[in-house]
Parts: structure tokens; sequence; C-alpha cells
């Protein structure tokens, strides 16, 4: 049965309602942290509560909600590069991408916690994370540039261990993130060939202060991370 109009303006009203206060929350959460209320993001929005709670039954919610548009972002960048030109360097410039999203939104992610075990919309862009990151892996592996004994969880599992090192380090070596991010690719390659490394090898004593300080939360890089060659798309065939 098709909408009549007034139905379809309650449904667009309601739409632009749930986009306000997702941009009004994650706008919040980067100014001021995860700490602000939802009456604030709900007057940010120029809603009311009552309006906030219809669309998220809580914060937790809300913030879950912010978490599975950037997982869907990553996804549709990931799909953008199938058609590259160099699978490899598709491959590893979706790995930098994603590594600059944890950056910026690592407090988001560490919100939600485990709570893509319940939460079937996390998990479902979970899914997709993990599904286009195997199609990009098996195609950089089909052409030679990546070995082909690893699978996409391998990928994603040294990728979190790139992330932890990033956060316990962050105040010691701004470069440690793109130094992490390429012993994971000298990892991957197909071709054993030793690649420089970005920044220093941390030491005993960075361990150790690093294990008596507070976590430091990473400021976004000033200029993107990306590969030093950019992916091309492949020529169209007409």
């Amino acid at each position: 049965m098709s909408m009549t109009p007034a139905e379809r303006g309650l449904r667009a009203d309601a739409e632009r309602n749930r986009r306000r206060l997702l941009d009004a929350a994650e706008a919040l959460f980067r100014e001021r942290g995860l700490e602000v209320g939802v009456a604030e993001i709900a007057e940010r929005a120029g809603v009311g509560r009552g309006t906030l709670f219809r669309n998220f039954a809580s914060k937790q919610d809300l913030i879950a909600a912010i978490v599975v548009e950037r997982m869907r972002e990553a996804v549709e960048e990931a799909r953008g590069l199938l058609d590259a030109d160099d699978p490899g360097e598709a491959l590893f410039e979706f790995l930098w991408s994603i590594a600059g999203r944890q950056q910026l939104d690592r407090g988001l992610f560490e919100a939600v916690g485990d709570a893509w075990l319940v939460n079937d919309d996390i998990r479902a862009a979970h899914a997709e994370v993990v599904g286009v990151m195997g199609q990009l892996l098996e195609r950089a592996q089909k052409a030679g540039a990546v070995r082909a004994d690893v699978g996409a969880m391998d990928v994603l599992i040294m990728f979190k261990g790139v992330c932890e090192a990033a956060c316990a380090f962050a105040h010691v070596d701004s470069e440690i993130v793109r130094r992490q991010l390429g012993l994971l690719r000298a990892a991957l390659r197909a071709d054993p060939a030793p690649q420089p490394l970005r920044g220093r090898a941390p030491t005993l004593d960075d361990v150790e202060r690093a294990a008596h300080q507070p976590t430091t939360p990473i400021k976004p890089a000033t200029t993107p991370i990306k590969p030093a060659t950019p992916v091309k798309p492949a020529a169209s065939a007409h």
C-alpha cells in the first residue's frame, strides 16, 4: 500500500530529525567528548528530548548509530577501490584510511566496546567491513602483491594491534601509527624486500613510561594518512 502525501511528509520529518540528532551528537562529542548529555544534544539538534528518545532509546544507542555510519562509510570507500589499477596499493590505501578514521573517532569505537556482539546493526556493519576487506585482499593476492596465506580477519586483527599501539604510544612518538602500519604492510607483502619505516623503534623505557601514564587521546593527523602514490581508478572499457 502506497503512503499518502501526509504520511510521506511525516516520514521525511522523522528522517530529518534523526539526521539532525546524529549530526548534533557527532559535533558535540568532538567538541567536548562523550560526556555531553542528551538534553544538550537535543537542543543542538533543535528537537525535544522526546524526539531524541523516539529515535534512540539511550545515548549508547545514539553512539552506536554513529559508529555504524562510520563503518558503512568505510565500506563505501573500500568498494570504490575494488576497480583500482593497482590491487595491492588499493588494499593498503584502505588500511591507511581506516587508521585515520580510528584516530578521529577512537572515543566512539571505545564507547561501544563489545556492543557489536549484541547490536544487530553493528554486527551487520562489521560483517560488511570484513566482507569488503576480503574482496580487496583477494584482488591483492591474485595480483601477487600480498602473501596468499592470510585472510581478512588476519588483517583486521593485526590492524587492531596497530590501533592499540597508537593509543598507548601517541605521547611518545607522533609517527608511531605510520610506523606500525608500515610494519603491517611489510608483514603482508608477498615480496620480502624490506621497506623503509617511519619514526623510530620504541624502547623498553617507552613501554614503561606508557604503562605509568594515562592514555592521551590521539589528535587527528594534520595531513591525511595516505600512501605516497594515490591509487587511480581503472580506465573505462568504453
